[in-house]
């Protein structure tokens, strides 16, 4: 009985870990944003630079820090993966052990926060580098950027859906 109720907080817990941040189509591991997200942020960050007035110093050392950010966080999430792998090897032995599973779904939580703590660490460096009303119009512009990403998302799966649902009338109707 322990062991199951284990099994079941343990899944329970996992869901959430696991539905927190997006995911890809690799497994449990979150994502890189998508190629085009990335070129738009750049290309936003160009142009508001440009009208903040943004020092080429300052666009050094936000791209090294940004650089240096996003490789932890490709190291974070690459143990994320091998670690969501072998839980999901150990889940498909006849006997596995829950005390392995409970140990991973731990470790997933703690890099998971490390993402997080980067990702807090990144934007506090990235204020000290600004002036207050260059960092306050970047974020609006940021901000504005994943806005338009997450409605392009949902108009294009809005999209496929209207696509599968005619395929299927037109199956359907034959």
């Amino acid at each position: 009985m322990k062991k199951f109720v284990s099994l079941v907080s343990v899944l329970f817990v996992s869901s959430f870990i696991f539905a927190a941040p997006p995911k890809s189509d690799k497994g449990n591991i979150p994502p890189e944003p998508p190629q085009k997200h990335q070129q738009q942020m750049k290309l936003d960050f160009e142009k508001i630079s440009k009208e903040l007035k943004i020092t080429d110093e300052q666009k050094q050392k936000i791209n090294e820090l940004m650089k240096t950010d996003l490789e932890k966080k490709r190291e974070l999430r690459q143990q994320i993966k091998e670690k969501s792998t072998a839980i999901d090897e150990e889940l498909m032995k006849e006997k596995f052990d829950i005390y392995v599973v409970n140990k991973l779904s731990e470790e997933i939580q703690q890099l998971n926060a490390e993402i997080a703590k980067i990702n807090i660490e990144s934007k506090l460096n990235v204020r000290s580098i600004l002036t207050f009303e260059q960092y306050s119009r970047m974020e609006q512009a940021r901000k504005q950027t994943m806005e338009n990403f997450k409605q392009e998302k949902i108009n294009h799966q809005k999209k496929e859906q209207d696509k599968k649902q005619n395929k299927e009338q037109k199956g359907k109707k034959k």
